[in-house]
C-alpha cells in the first residue's frame, strides 16, 4: 500500500546512498577516471572539444583533430541534447559533466525502479528493497571505472520505460504512451544505440507477458509500437544523423560473425553475479596487475566492470522467481534473466549464431557480454517480489530450510577457497605456459584470498537473511523493519564493492591534465602531428591517429595503412611534426634519419592543400593501393571521378585562408583547369563551392577530398552539411511536444468527452 511519505523517504534514502557510493566525487576535487580509462582517453578530450564548440555557437558536427578528421556528433561522440549531460557541460564545464553523471543517475534509477515495482504489484516494503537492489547493482556503478556514462543513462531510464509499458497494458490509458516515449527518447539521446536496442527488447518481453485476452492484443501491440516509434522520434536529433553515419561506418554492412561475437561472456563467469572475485575481478588497468601479472584470469579478454548483484539480492530474486505471487511478473523477469544470460554468452553457444542469422540487428552490434545487464537488471527487480514472498506471505518453513542450506554451502566452501580458486585458475596458467602457476605462487594465493573474501561475504549475507527471516516468523517483526534490515545488508554488500571501481586522477582540471605545448603547436602549424592522439584535442592540435570508438570505414582503412607505414606513406597524411617518446620534433629535424632508407624522401612536409602535378582516374581502393606503394600524391593523385571530368596535368598554388572545424576556405591560382586536393578525411556530408557555385567533392587518394577549379584565381569553400541534424531537431521538437501533450492532456480530453 502506498503512503504519502514514501516518496520523500525514498528520495532521501537514494540521495544518501548516492553520496555513500560516490563520496570521493563530493569530498575530493580530483578528476574521476583511471589513467587507462575511456574517461581520460576519450571522454575528457571530446567533452573539452564539445564545450569549446558550443561556446563558439556551433554544434560539434566534425572533429578535425584526430584521424585527419572524423564525423563527431553523428558518431554519438557529443550527446549534448541529453539534458543531464548537455546542460552541466555548458553551465559547469566538462569536469562537472563527468563528476556528477553517475551519482545523479543512481538516484533516478532507484526512483524509476520504485515506480515500476509498484506497477507490478509489489508491496511498499518490497518496493524499497527492490529499488535499492536496482540502484546499487554493480553492473552500472562499476562502469564508473571505465567511464561508460551512456550505458548508465540507458540503465537509469529502463525502469521508467518498463513502468510506462506496464501501466499502459494494464490501464489502456494513452498517457503512458507519452511517458514511455520520453523514456525511450532519453535513452536515444544518451548516445548508446546498443543499450537502447537491448532495452527495447526487454520492453517487448514485458508487453508480450501482459497481452491478456486476444481481443486486447491489437490495442496493446499498437500502443506499444506507437510508444517506441514516438520515442525514437523524440531522439531523432541524435538518432537520424547517427543512422546516416552508420551506412559509412565499419558496421554499415554488418560485422562478420567472429567480430560480432567478440567480447562474449564465458558461461562460467556468470558465477560472478554471486561471487564477483571468482575469476579475479577486473582487468585492463594499471592497478589490476601485481608484478606484471593480471589479477583477472577469465576468458572475457577485457573486464572493466562487474555483474555482481549482491548475495542477499540474488537470494531474494530466486525467491521471487520461484514463489512470486504474480505469475506475469515472475514470468517476465525470469524470461529476461534467462535471455540476457544466454545472449551474453555470445559466441560460446550456438544461440548467438542463430540470432546473428535471424535478426539483422545482431550483425551491427558486438560485445554480447553487455547483455548481462539484462540479467542483472531482472535479478535486482525480482528482489522486490522476492522480499514479499519471504516476509509477507505464508509461514512455510521451506524458505528457512533453503536459506540454511545456502548458508551451510558457503560455510563448507569457505575453507576450500584456495583449492577451488586454484582449480579455476588452472586453465589460465596452462594457456600462459606456466602449468599450475609455478613460480607465481603469490598470485595463486592472492586470487584464492579474493575468492575466500567473496565466500565469507556470501556466508555472512545469507546468514543474516536467515536470521532476519527466522525473526520475522518467530517474533512477528514488522515487514517495514525487515525492509530496513534488507536495505542495510544490501548497502553493506554493494557500497564498498562499488567503491572498489572508483579511480581518480591527481589533476583537478582539464588544463592541468592536458597542458598546453606551444612548441608542438607551432611545429604542427596547419599540418598534423604523427602519431598524435586524443590528448592533443583539448590543445587544438591535429593528429593523424587517436582513439575513437566509432569511425567511418575510410578511417579504418587509413589506420590499417598507417599500422605498417613507411616515412613516405606517413608524409602523405600532412605530417609536419612528430610526437616521439624523446620529445617533439619537426619534419625537418627528423628528415635526415627518415631518409637513410629512402634518399628520395622529400625534405619538406606535404601541405594539407595542394594541386597535384598529374591526375589519374581511379577508385578509392586504387588510391589506397597507390598510397601503400609509396606514391607521392603531390606528383600523382588518384581521383574517384570519370576520366573526362578531370584534367590529367595540373599546376598552380593553393593557400588555406579560413580553417575551422566545419568550414575551410582555400584560395587557388592556376593557369588552366586543375584539381585541388585537401588532405582531410573525405565524408559524404562535406560539400564544396567554387567561386560560390556548388561542385562535387570527389575522393582523392582513397581518403582525401578533391574539387576541380577553373583557370585563374578561385575561391574554394568546403563546408560540413548539418541539414541532417536540423531535420532531426525539427522531428525531435514535434515528437517531444506530442509526447508531452499525450502525457499531460490526453486524460483531460477523454474526461471532457
Amino acid at each position: 500500500m502506498k503512503r504519502p511519505g514514501d516518496a520523500v523517504k525514498l528520495w532521501g534514502l537514494l540521495v544518501l546512498l548516492s553520496v555513500l557510493v560516490y563520496w570521493p566525487v563530493f569530498s575530493s576535487t580530483r578528476l574521476p577516471g583511471g589513467e587507462l580509462s575511456d574517461t581520460v582517453h576519450q571522454g575528457y578530450p571530446f567533452l573539452a572539444f564539445t564545450e569549446a564548440s558550443l561556446r563558439q555557437g556551433e554544434l560539434p558536427l566534425w572533429n578535425p583533430l584526430v584521424f585527419c578528421g572524423v564525423p563527431f556528433y553523428a558518431s554519438f561522440s557529443a550527446p549534448v541534447f541529453y539534458p543531464l549531460r548537455g546542460l552541466p557541460l555548458l553551465l559547469l564545464g566538462p569536469e562537472a559533466a563527468v563528476r556528477f553523471l553517475f551519482p545523479v543517475h543512481l538516484v533516478l534509477a532507484g526512483f524509476f525502479a520504485w515506480l515500476l515495482l509498484g506497477a507490478m504489484g509489489t508491496s511498499r516494503e518490497g518496493r524499497f528493497a527492490g529499488a535499492v537492489a536496482y540502484c546499487l547493482g554493480a553492473w552500472a556503478n562499476t562502469l564508473f571505472y571505465a567511464g561508460h556514462g551512456s550505458k548508465v543513462i540507458c540503465w537509469a531510464f529502463l525502469p521508467l520505460l518498463l513502468y510506462a509499458v506496464t501501466k499502459f497494458v494494464s490501464t489502456r490509458s494513452v498517457k503512458w504512451i507519452g511517458l514511455g516515449a520520453l523514456a525511450v527518447g532519453m535513452q536515444g539521446l544518451s548516445s548508446h544505440p546498443q543499450m537502447m536496442i537491448y532495452s527495447g527488447g526487454m520492453a517487448v518481453v514485458f508487453t508480450l507477458w501482459r497481452l491478456g485476452h486476444p481481443r486486447e492484443w491489437w490495442w496493446k501491440i499498437t500502443g506499444f509500437g506507437a510508444m517506441m516509434v514516438l520515442g525514437v522520434l523524440v531522439a531523432a536529433v541524435q538518432l537520424y544523423p547517427g543512422y546516416l553515419f552508420s551506412a559509412h561506418s565499419t558496421r554499415g554492412e554488418g560485422l562478420d560473425p567472429a567480430t560480432a561475437a567478440s567480447y562474449s561472456m564465458p558461461p562460467e563467469e556468470t558465477l560472478t553475479m554471486l561471487l564477483p572475485s571468482a575469476f579475479g575481478l577486473r582487468h585492463g588497468f594499471t592497478d589490476s596487475a601485481i608484478s606484471g601479472v593480471p589479477v583477472y584470469f577469465g576468458r572475457l579478454g577485457l573486464r572493466l566492470s562487474s555483474e555482481f548483484t549482491g548475495v542477499l539480492v540474488f537470494i531474494m530474486a530466486m525467491a521471487g522467481f520461484i514463489a512470486g505471487r504474480d505469475r506475469r511478473t515472475k514470468g517476465t523477469l525470469l524470461t529476461l534473466a534467462i535471455l540476457g544470460t544466454v545472449v551474453s554468452w555470445g559466441g560460446y553457444t550456438g544461440v548467438f549464431s542463430l540470432l546473428y542469422r535471424a535478426i539483422p540487428l545482431f550483425q551491427k552490434i558486438r560485445a554480447p557480454h553487455m547483455a548481462a545487464f539484462i540479467t542483472a537488471t531482472s535479478v535486482a527487480l525480482a528482489a522486490g517480489p522476492g522480499f514479499d514472498s519471504l516476509f509477507l506471505r505464508g509461514t512455510s518453513r521451506r524458505p528457512l530450510i533453503a536459506l540454511a542450506a545456502v548458508a551451510a554451502t558457503f560455510l563448507v566452501m569457505l575453507p576450500l577457497a584456495g583449492s577451488l580458486s586454484a582449480a579455476l585458475q588452472a586453465p589460465w596458467w596452462t594457456r600462459m605456459g606456466v602449468p599450475g602457476g609455478s613460480g607465481y605462487e603469490f598470485m595463486v594465493r592472492h586470487r584464492g584470498a579474493m575468492l575466500r573474501a567473496d565466500l565469507f561475504r556470501a556466508l555472512l549475507s545469507s546468514s543474516l537473511l536467515l536470521l532476519l527471516l527466522f525473526a520475522s516468523r518467530k517474533f512477528r517483526i514488522k515487514a517495514w523493519h525487515a525492509a530496513v534490515c534488507v536495505v542495510l545488508v544490501t548497502a553493506f554488500e554493494l557500497v564498498p564493492f562499488n567503491r572498489n571501481f572508483q579511480v581518480y586522477l591527481n589533476q583537478t582540471t582539464l588544463e592541468g591534465m592536458f597542458r598546453a605545448d606551444p612548441e608542438l603547436a607551432e611545429m604542427a602549424g596547419e599540418g598534423r602531428v604523427f602519431p598524435g592522439g586524443n590528448e592533443l584535442v583539448p590543445l587544438g592540435i591535429r593528429s593523424v591517429t587517436g582513439y575513437h570508438a566509432a569511425k567511418p570505414a575510410v578511417v579504418d582503412r587509413m589506420v590499417t595503412l598507417l599500422s605498417g607505414a613507411t616515412p613516405r606513406v606517413i608524409r602523405q597524411f600532412g605530417v609536419t611534426a612528430f610526437n616521439l617518446p624523446e620529445g617533439a620534433f619537426s619534419w625537418s629535424e627528423v628528415h635526415s634519419a627518415l631518409s637513410e632508407d629512402d634518399p628520395a624522401l622529400s625534405p619538406t612536409p606535404m601541405p594539407r592543400a595542394f594541386i597535384p602535378a598529374r591526375v589519374t582516374s581511379g577508385t578509392g581502393e586504387q588510391g589506397f593501393l597507390a598510397l601503400s606503394a609509396g606514391s607521392d600524391v603531390q606528383a600523382l593523385s588518384v581521383i574517384d571521378a570519370p576520366t573526362g571530368d578531370i584534367p590529367t596535368v595540373c599546376s598552380g598554388t593553393v593557400r588555406i585562408t579560413v580553417d575551422t572545424p566545419q568550414e575551410i576556405i582555400l584560395g587557388t591560382s592556376s593557369r588552366s583547369t586543375a584539381v585541388v586536393v585537401l588532405a582531410d578525411t573525405w565524408y559524404p556530408r562535406w560539400r564544396a563551392e567554387v567561386n560560390g557555385v556548388p561542385t562535387d567533392v570527389n575522393v582523392a587518394n582513397g581518403w582525401m577530398r578533391a574539387v576541380t577549379v577553373p583557370p585563374g584565381d578561385s575561391t574554394v569553400r568546403f563546408y560540413y552539411d548539418g541539414s541532417d541534424v536540423v531535420l532531426g531537431m525539427r522531428i525531435s521538437i514535434l515528437a517531444t511536444a506530442a509526447a508531452l501533450a499525450v502525457l499531460f492532456f490526453s486524460e483531460r480530453l477523454r474526461k471532457r468527452r
